[in-house]
């Protein structure tokens, strides 16, 4: 007994070096100058070892750095919540069949004991619904994550190359409303991958052959991890949300269809907690009616679609209360003036009247700021040495900061921004055809072809792959 308690708190002591050093490490690396790619793969690398190390000491399972704390703990909740409201959670998965699939749906919804009437509930609002995510819900999404994704004008303007290439032909947005109808939403983002494809190896042929870098073509998309290209707690928060709706979902759908849940518990990767899960017994489940299985599947993107619309009504609401503790001018991020101050005027004019001019090289000018007046001289190039931003409390004209000392309004307004949408857009992803995400198999039980499946698969892996390529050399 004595030697088994020696060896736990021998277990524990290298667990908490291990943390301590992985952080360490870790703030190291994000605090360096190395390239965006390179900084990326150290943190990514530090993350590993941390997850490998703790993994070990307690006897944890892991993959790649990431491992799970399993309990039993939350399983009785969500069975009791399947056998309470049965009929809500198969009319909120079989719209989210509707929204992420379209016309396809057909294939995929029970056709037993379904009226007429509920057909066209079904099919009606989900329709409604499918589009005002396509064209409502996914721009305010995206914007809010590229606002707050390092290096996020990169991938905005992967967008914008993205409209640009379609637009040259007049029939491009009939075509990609009758994919929606035809598809879905899972259909409108697989097509935008395989488009995108091709336009990034065209532009790294252009860019090649005309001996220009590599790096000037945007990447269509990255690995998010908080901290490392989002922020950190923020990023950590909106990720569980994520997480937890998400697999809470599939356990309660799994219930209703009585396949049973093994276990439940948190996500690790190396330090940083990325969110929950809920161990289905997929044995059980593979053997099941197929109906049920893309009722489990679906199930975890349909709780993120309308926790996306709960949360993007939080954050309208929490916006306009908020508004009268919002900054107006020029505000200071950092450099020879107070970080957080106001700029108010430069020699006496008002800086609204001047913002954006260029001042005198060597000249020294009198700032009176929020936070009082300072005296600042300009260099050769008629820099203050001064960053800044434009805030604007309605946010039509900048971004939006707050007064000093409201920093918690400004972490909420992050969090509930990052959390409506990574709900989004996660859910959208989780529908491509890819291996080992729902929409793989959700795609596997509605085409039944193996061979199709492989091809469909396989072609979707490389066009995901191809529009990573060009941020490996960021």
């Amino acid at each position: 007994m004595k030697n088994k308690g020696k060896t736990a708190h021998l277990d524990l002591a290298f667990a908490v070096f291990i943390l301590i050093v992985s952080i360490f490490l870790f703030l190291t690396v994000l605090g360096s100058s190395v390239s965006a790619f390179l900084k990326f793969i150290l943190s990514v690398a530090v993350l590993v070892g941390c997850g490998y190390g703790v993994s070990r000491a307690f006897s944890y399972e892991c993959w790649y750095g990431i491992f799970l704390l399993r309990s039993q703990y939350g399983l009785s909740l969500l069975g009791g919540l399947a056998k309470k409201y049965p009929e809500f959670w198969q009319s909120l998965y079989e719209l989210g069949m509707v929204i992420g699939f379209g016309s396809f749906a057909y294939f995929l919804l029970p056709r037993k004991n379904c009226t007429w009437k509920r057909i066209a509930f079904i099919y009606g609002l989900g329709t409604v619904l499918m589009v005002m995510f396509s064209y409502v819900i996914a721009p305010l999404a995206t914007g809010a994550l590229f606002s707050m994704l390092s290096g996020g004008a990169e991938f905005a303007s992967a967008g914008h190359g993205l409209q640009t290439s379609v637009a040259q032909f007049a029939f491009a947005k009939y075509l990609f409303f009758g994919l929606l109808v035809l598809g879905g939403l899972s259909l409108m983002t697989t097509a935008g991958l395989l488009i995108y494809a091709f336009v990034v190896v065209a532009s790294l042929i252009g860019a090649q052959a005309a001996g220009v870098s590599l790096s000037s073509v945007s990447p269509g998309g990255t690995p998010i991890i908080p901290g490392i290209n989002l922020p950190l707690a923020e990023g950590i928060a909106a990720l569980a949300v994520v997480l937890i709706v998400h697999e809470g979902m599939h356990g309660i759908v799994a219930c209703m269809h009585n396949f049973p849940l093994k276990s439940a518990g948190l996500v690790f990767f190396g330090f940083l907690p990325f969110g929950a899960f809920v161990d289905i017994d997929e044995k059980k489940m593979f053997k099941g009616r197929k109906d049920a299985q893309s009722a489990v599947f679906v199930a975890g993107t349909t709780a993120n679609f309308f926790t996306s619309l709960a949360l993007v009504a939080l954050l309208l609401a929490f916006s306009a209360g908020t508004q009268p503790f919002r900054l107006d001018g020029v505000y200071v991020e950092g450099g020879n003036l107070p970080h957080g101050a106001i700029i108010q005027s430069i020699n006496g004019t008002p800086i609204k009247a001047i913002w954006g001019d260029s001042l005198s090289a060597n000249a020294t000018y009198s700032i009176q700021t929020s936070k009082g007046a300072y005296s600042l001289a300009t260099d050769s190039n008629g820099k203050l040495g001064v960053s800044t931003t434009l805030a604007d409390s309605s946010g039509e004209l900048g971004v939006f900061r707050y007064a000093e000392g409201l920093e918690w309004m400004a972490f909420l307004m992050r969090f509930l921004a990052l959390a409506f949408a990574l709900n989004f857009v996660v859910g959208a992803i989780n529908l491509v055809p890819l291996p080992l995400f729902d929409g793989y198999y959700l795609m596997k039980n509605a085409v039944g072809n193996e061979l199709a499946v492989k091809l469909i698969a396989g072609a979707v892996a490389v066009a995901f792959m191809l529009n990573m390529l060009p941020w490996i050399f960021r």
